[in-house]
């Protein structure tokens, strides 16, 4: 789910946590602030995800004290005008907080591939759409501040992977690619066809890269797919990955939280649901641990989206389309 540009600049942006190793012996050998153990996704039991105030100065204190296993949370200091923050301390805290088994939390990095975000470190003045020509149109949904991008331009690369570089200098365990869709966004669809391109092959090309230049720099790196789960069906692409997250797959909210709407409890169409379901079936098919977030607060929504996904055996976190803070309807044995 995109974020709203200039909500994202007054909080600081995304979080998400999962699971960790409930065995013994993984978190016997998991020192604080270490790397986690290789196979620790399959163990993953609750997540959480979290978009805003996660600051020193906003929520990060109930991030430490809570017991989700594995953190998704953004780069503060990504953030134009937050340049100074202390993102590797903030890491680091949180990677030496306890889990629910008493070991240690794992931290991943929220990074928008598919979008090019005003707010961002790598924006220029004087950028709009069509300069650079890689900029492709504005969001569909209306995110302010967020442009699909051409994502195969060398340009664009290179500014992901000096985003790599910095995620990994500031000590999180990888990185929950968002936005992954954007090669079925048909502006950016034609844009490719211009180029006798096709976006799809492209984007598998474009994180099979990234995945390379992220693990020679820090082997077991993780790497976490947001939606794009019909992208199950090629083997290459699903292998590039530690898990996948759906978003909204029974309950949904109202899109950009500035405009006002609804903030969960909106059903999904079934036959939407439907391919979701048909699509995660694949990736569970390739062994990799599926996670879901619902939004939704309603009690009986709530019920029944943690129940059809235990149903599927998927991980969910049911919540609200801000995302500013931990859930109040936390999964149940939580």
């Amino acid at each position: 789910m995109r974020r709203a540009g200039a909500r994202v600049r007054l909080a600081l942006i995304i979080v998400a946590a999962l699971l960790c190793v409930p065995a013994l012996w993984l978190i016997s050998c998991s020192p604080p602030g270490s790397d986690p153990p290789e196979g620790v996704m399959e163990d993953v039991r609750f997540f959480a995800y979290q978009i805003q105030d996660q600051s020193w100065y906003g929520d990060l204190q109930k991030l430490i004290d809570s017991h989700y296993d594995l953190l998704v949370i953004d780069q503060t200091r990504s953030v134009k005008g937050e340049e100074g923050y202390d993102s590797k301390g903030e890491v680091a805290r949180l990677k030496s907080s306890k889990n629910s088994t008493g070991g240690n939390k794992i931290v991943v990095c929220y990074i928008d591939v598919g979008e090019a975000e005003s707010y961002r470190w790598y924006w220029r003045d004087g950028w709009k759409v069509g300069n650079p020509d890689w900029i492709v149109a504005p969001d569909p949904d209306g995110w302010d501040e967020n442009y699909p991008v051409a994502f195969w331009d060398e340009e664009w690369k290179g500014i992901m992977k000096e985003a790599i570089d910095r995620i990994i200098e500031d000590g999180y365990d990888g990185i929950y690619l968002d936005w992954l869709e954007v090669y079925s966004f048909e502006p950016v669809a034609d844009a490719a066809r211009a180029e006798g391109l096709d976006a799809r092959d492209e984007l598998v090309g474009f994180v099979d890269e990234l995945a390379l230049y992220a693990r020679s720099q820090k082997p077991g790196f993780l790497f976490i797919a947001q939606n794009a789960a019909e992208l199950g069906s090629i083997h290459e692409y699903v292998g590039l990955f530690d898990g996948i997250t759906q978003e909204a797959i029974w309950y949904d909210g109202g899109g950009d939280p500035d405009s006002g709407e609804t903030e969960g409890d909106v059903p999904v169409d079934r036959d939407l649901t439907d391919e979701y379901l048909d699509a995660l079936a694949l990736w569970r098919q390739a062994d990799k641990p599926v996670f879901d977030v619902e939004y939704a607060e309603e009690p009986a929504n709530t019920e029944r989206a943690y129940r059809l996904g235990a149903d599927q055996m998927f991980k969910t976190y049911v919540t609200l389309t801000p995302l500013d803070a931990l859930t109040e309807t936390p999964p149940p044995g939580y």
